[in-house]
């Protein structure tokens, strides 16, 4: 992926620029990313949060609690509701983006899998460390993919 990148909501009111090259891109197997995003993995690209620039539209952020007492801030469209980014309130500096919203992604491939334990069993895994749940290490998915092979084109 060449930056910067433009992203946008789904109704395309709501736009970005991503100036910077992800700190990791990974699929997370878990059941709570099946459940938000509706399919069998969610895909895990974390970017630093000033790497966001060139915001417009009705975007808004909201801070949801989780049930073990942490909180997590959502930016999203107010008109079609499309999370554009979501992070956690005391870690300020990164988010995690909806790889989704972004355009003009061609090759860029997650690189690692955690949580594979409640993969769905006809997924496909993308390359990289498969993890069964969260890796011991809080930085393993973000030195996997700084440690991914390149294409040397």
């Amino acid at each position: 992926m060449s930056v910067p990148v433009r992203g946008a909501c789904r109704c395309e009111r709501s736009r970005f620029r991503l100036t910077q090259e992800p700190i990791a891109f990974y699929l997370c197997h878990c059941t709570q990313c099946q459940a938000e995003s509706g399919s069998a993995f969610g895909q895990s690209m974390y970017v630093r949060t000033d790497a966001i620039d060139e915001i417009e539209g009705p975007i808004a952020e909201h801070v949801i609690e989780d049930e073990d007492g942490r909180s997590a801030v959502l930016g999203y469209c107010k008109r079609c509701l499309t999370v554009l980014w979501a992070g956690r309130v005391e870690v300020e500096a990164v988010r995690g983006l909806n790889a989704g919203c972004l355009e003009g992604t061609a090759g860029l491939t997650p690189y690692g899998n955690m949580w594979t334990q409640s993969a769905r069993p006809w997924v496909a895994f993308a390359p990289g460390p498969r993890f069964e749940a969260s890796p011991d290490d809080p930085l393993a998915m973000i030195h996997a993919w700084q440690g991914r092979p390149r294409d040397p084109s």
